[in-house]
C-alpha cells in the first residue's frame, strides 16, 4: 500500500506591536489548514530572538515597531541564515519603508488592507519560493527605481542601499560623522545611552564596517546623511 505523506504545517511568527491585531490574526490562522502561529512578538528585538529560537517558515513583519524597527529586524533575521521567509505587513506604503524592507531582504510586502484570502494565497506563494508585492507597492517601486536607473546611472542595489537606514539611524550616523560620542548623541536625541549603543551596532552591521570612523567615511562618501 502506498504511504500517504502528510502535508507539512507551515509555522508562522506574528510581529506587531498591537495585541488586538495579533490576537485577531492568530484566531484567523487557527481556522486555516496547514498554517500555524507558533509565536508572537511585539517589537523587533523579540522578533529577532523568536525567529532564532523557533525558526518559523514565515514571519509576518510590521515595520513601525518599538525597540528595533521592522527593517532592521528583517535584515538581522535574514543575516542569521535560518531559511525563514519574511512578509512585510504594514498599514503604510511610505517610500523609505517599502524600499528599506526590500533592501533588508523581505520576500513580500503587503498592506494591511489586503483581504484575508489574498494574504493566505501570498503566504502560500512565499512558502513555495515566490515573491510578492501588493499592486500599489509594485507600482511605487517601479516609479522609484526607473528614474534612478535611467537618469542617475545607478543599479537597483545602489538605490536600495540609500534607504536601508531608518530615519533614526540616519540621525545617529550624522552625529557620528560630526564626531559626537555615544553619550553626546544620547543627550542630543534624548535617548538612553543603551539605545544609542544599539543603534550604533545596527548601523555598523548595515554598513558592513568595523568602527565608527569607517561608518562616518561611508556616510560622507555615499551621501547617506
Amino acid at each position: 500500500m502506498m504511504k500517504i505523506t502528510e502535508k507539512k504545517t507551515a509555522q508562522i511568527l506574528l510581529v506587531d506591536d498591537h495585541p488586538l491585531i495579533r490576537r485577531g490574526m492568530k484566531g484567523q490562522f487557527s481556522l486555516e489548514a496547514g498554517l500555524k502561529v507558533v509565536g508572537e512578538a511585539e517589537d523587533g528585538a523579540q522578533a529577532i530572538e523568536l525567529a532564532a529560537q523557533l525558526r518559523p517558515d514565515v514571519v509576518l513583519m510590521d515595520i513601525d515597531l518599538p525597540v528595533i524597527d521592522g527593517i532592521t529586524a528583517t535584515q538581522q533575521i535574514k543575516n542569521a541564515d535560518i531559511n525563514t521567509r519574511i512578509i512585510a505587513l504594514s498599514a503604510f506604503d511610505d517610500d523609505t519603508q517599502v524600499v528599506g524592507m526590500l533592501a533588508a531582504g523581505a520576500d513580500g510586502y503587503c498592506l494591511k488592507s489586503i483581504k484575508w484570502e489574498q494574504l493566505i494565497a501570498v503566504i502560500q506563494l512565499i512558502l513555495q519560493g515566490g515573491a510578492y508585492l501588493d499592486p500599489p507597492i509594485a507600482q511605487k517601486v517601479s516609479r522609484m527605481l526607473k528614474p534612478a536607473l535611467l537618469y542617475q546611472e545607478k543599479t537597483v542595489s545602489d538605490v536600495l542601499q540609500q534607504v536601508i537606514l531608518s530615519h533614526r539611524e540616519r540621525e545617529v550616523l550624522k552625529l557620528i560623522a560630526q564626531g559626537y560620542s555615544n553619550q553626546e548623541i544620547a543627550q542630543e536625541l534624548y535617548l538612553s545611552l543603551g539605545t544609542v549603543k544599539s543603534y550604533v551596532r545596527m548601523i555598523l552591521n548595515k554598513l558592513s564596517v568595523d568602527d565608527r570612523v569607517q561608518a562616518a567615511a561611508i556616510a560622507v562618501r555615499d551621501g547617506l546623511i
